[in-house]
């Protein structure tokens, strides 16, 4: 029966990365998030094709974080990702027009 569940699952997962974020099929944009600590561009493609093979290695954890983009997902998700394949670990890497210094935020000059 689990795996009848995890089959659904990955069928439920395989429509939702092809329709849900581009409804032309163009998986090539940006999103922007506005955070305190300055706006984080978000490149979908650069993401999907370059440095993760399955949709759902990225949205099945998003859901586990509760569907949206949050502070506790890209600090605990993402940042794990970045570690392990050298992608942008300090708040600056992320975050433009910040600078985070001796852990207080300053705006970028």
């Amino acid at each position: 029966m689990q795996k009848h569940g995890m089959i659904l699952a990955a069928i439920v997962m395989v429509f939702f990365c092809t329709t849900a974020y581009s409804k032309d099929g163009n998986l090539n944009f940006t999103k922007k998030y506005l955070t305190s600590y300055g706006t984080v561009n978000f490149n979908h493609q650069s993401h999907a094709s370059d440095r993760v093979e399955e949709c759902a290695h990225c949205h099945s954890a998003l859901e586990t974080f509760g569907g949206k983009i949050s502070q506790l997902f890209a600090h605990n998700y993402c940042q794990t990702c970045h570690k392990a394949n050298s992608g942008p670990t300090d708040c600056n890497g992320c975050h433009e027009g910040t600078q985070v210094t001796r852990n207080k935020q300053e705006p970028s000059k």
